[in-house]
């Protein structure tokens, strides 16, 4: 599944959850008669229902003032923290491979840059499981080897673990209730008081929801790396962390949270509903923003990803 393909189908199973969330509050409070369509049904409709409409689309809010960047996870000043979108899975992976390249990496030893990574080791001064995975692959000799033969030396190139964003997409949702038969003699509170009161209070008191999602792609060359990278620190963190990424085989569950849209005003509300054919009626403005198609990316770095942090380096006193 391409990117394109997986945002959609995200954005599919996002607009079916809210649907399910709607349903679900009207079933609590004994509405369960009213069904909820994601679009209008065809007009002579006797059966009361809501219909959540998703009338406008695009990017969020603030999308236009925050530059489009990728994340570094590796290094001293690797991004730390969440990001919209990204399993923790794939932070904890960037500390682990960072603080192997320190520590079992071999450093330079003259110049400006003594002591740190050395950018391009021979593999042959590389910890065996290192060196062995470095030897499975191939010198292409394009710009996404991970070995450079010269010479008949063989030289290993460091790693660069970064996050790439996905698209940031905001979904306008105008509920709206569609009135069954009634007879005239109904004394009751017409359906769209009954029906918006309980969806108002939702949004309120029970506006999360969690959407299942199909497991993210990635290189699975990263799986053997990270074996390498356990077997060379000699410890189970590795492993444990690896035990997580398998799971993202699985279809995933992403906590989502229903916000309240943007009301429009008099005459574009009097428009829409022009537009739609639709008599003019309580509604109720919702929306859902969300960052889906972000994924990992693991290639051969250009040089150390490890810088060394100059505070540290200075003497105490000065």
């Amino acid at each position: 599944m391409n990117q394109f393909a997986y945002i959609s189908q995200v954005m599919s199973n996002v607009h079916e959850s809210v649907e399910g969330w709607a349903r679900d509050l009207l079933r609590s409070a004994g509405l369960e008669t009213t069904e909820v369509y994601g679009q209008f049904p065809p007009e002579g409709s006797v059966a009361s229902h809501v219909v959540l409409f998703p009338y406008r689309m695009g990017g969020a809010d603030s999308q236009i003032a925050t530059p489009y960047k990728e994340l570094s996870l590796m290094g001293l000043r690797a991004h730390k923290g969440s990001v919209p979108g990204m399993p923790p899975v794939w932070g904890r992976l960037g500390e682990l491979f960072t603080e192997c390249i320190l520590e079992k990496y071999p450093k330079m030893t003259k110049g400006p840059h003594a002591g740190k990574p050395h950018p391009a080791p021979q593999i042959g001064r590389l910890p065996q499981a290192l060196a062995d995975w470095y030897e499975s692959q191939k010198d292409t000799g394009e710009g996404g080897s991970w070995i450079t033969d010269l010479g008949g030396e063989q030289f290993a190139r460091l790693p660069s673990l970064t996050w790439v964003p996905g698209a940031s997409i905001k979904v306008n949702y105008l509920a709206v209730v569609g009135e069954g038969a009634r007879g005239t003699a109904d004394r009751d509170a017409p359906v769209a008081v009954q029906a918006m009161s309980v969806l108002t209070a939702g949004m309120q008191l029970q506006r999360s929801i969690e959407v299942r999602i199909p497991p993210p792609a990635f290189d699975r060359s990263i799986v053997g790396y990270a074996e390498a990278v356990g077997e060379a620190l000699g410890d189970g963190r590795v492993a444990e962390v690896l035990t997580h990424l398998e799971d993202m085989d699985e279809d995933l569950y992403m906590p989502i949270t229903l916000l309240p849209g943007n009301s429009l005003s008099n005459s574009d509300f009097t428009g829409l509903m022009q537009a739609l054919q639709r008599p003019l009626q309580p509604t109720l403005h919702m929306a859902v923003s969300l960052s889906v198609g972000g994924a990992p990316s693991f290639t051969p770095g250009v040089n150390a990803d490890v810088r060394s942090d100059q505070k540290a380096r200075r003497p105490q006193g000065r």
